[in-house]
């Protein structure tokens, strides 16, 4: 382990590569590098294989800056393959990141 990552995001990294780059040669240092110094395509591959991958997303996305996630989930389309998984995710994310109302119907509370 990097002794300049702290173990949390480190740990967050690792998660990250078992996830979302099982077939990529990548280190938490790579990771972090897109995520703080990437070119802005670098860092929406990053952020798009966390969404569509990672089972903790939010978590996952900390190490993006809010203002990165933010940007890069306004510009986020949803892909046509596995549209109603990912469709919902996004909407989820909408609501926790810019603070958007969205109708999730399965999520709704039935009374």
């Amino acid at each position: 382990m990097n002794q300049h990552i702290e173990p949390a995001i480190y740990a967050c990294c690792q998660k990250i590569i078992q996830e979302c780059f099982w077939e990529y040669k990548m280190t938490a240092e790579d990771i972090l590098g897109l995520a703080k110094k990437g070119s802005d395509q670098e860092k929406y591959f990053l952020f798009t294989k966390i969404l569509e991958n990672a089972t903790d997303v939010l978590k996952s996305l900390s190490v993006f800056a809010p203002s990165d996630q933010q940007d890069m989930l306004r510009r986020y389309i949803p892909p046509k393959f596995n549209c109603f998984f990912l469709e919902r995710r996004y909407k989820i994310l909408k609501y926790f990141l810019l603070n958007e109302q969205t109708d999730i119907p399965e999520l709704r509370w039935n009374i």
